[in-house]
């Protein structure tokens, strides 16, 4: 059994090791996706990303992005879904649960190549201030935040981000796999 977690240590060590000094999955923070499963965001290399930083209860933005990422995710060939993997991660990660976030999914009919995340404040601020995502929550337990669509590429590095959707989902679908 020691062995087997010595392996599987040097393994998560010798990718990040492999990694660009620019990308994101250098954070070393422990996350927890809608299935309760322990997660780093080194876990996410191989598949370019789609990542966003939402909250569950917001009636505002984050359903206009949800609904963005999924009319790309709907454009896609199902090749280019294949290599695209779709990531929200909590803004108010003490309300956003594993099962707050699994209702979530289901509400907004996220499939598998979606994973929601939450993890300690503090590590989802480093990964907002990586993303270059800013937000600050309000006295009424709403969140102020930047509405942007982030693409990682397949070593985490930041390789797009946009506000809305400026030439539909095709556009953005271009510049990703162009």
């Amino acid at each position: 059994m020691k062995t087997l977690l010595m392996l599987m240590l040097l393994a998560v060590f010798n990718v990040q090791a492999a990694l660009p000094g620019d990308s994101v999955y250098q954070l070393n923070s422990q996350w927890q996706d809608s299935h309760n499963q322990a997660l780093k965001m080194v876990d996410l290399v191989g598949k370019k990303q789609i990542i966003a930083l939402v909250y569950t209860d917001c009636i505002t933005a984050c359903p206009i992005i949800v609904s963005d990422m999924k009319a790309i995710q709907d454009a896609l060939t199902t090749e280019q879904q294949a290599k695209m993997g779709f990531v929200l991660v909590s803004l108010t990660p003490a309300r956003d649960t594993p099962k707050v976030m699994r209702h979530f999914a289901k509400k907004r009919e996220l499939d598998q190549h979606w994973r929601l995340l939450s993890s300690k404040d503090e590590d989802v601020r480093i990964l907002a201030m990586a993303l270059n995502i800013q937000y600050m929550g309000l006295p009424d337990g709403e969140v102020a935040h930047s509405n942007a669509i982030t693409v990682l590429d397949e070593q985490g590095r930041l390789q797009l981000q946009q506000v809305g959707m400026p030439g539909g989902p095709e556009a953005l679908i271009k510049k990703v796999f162009n």
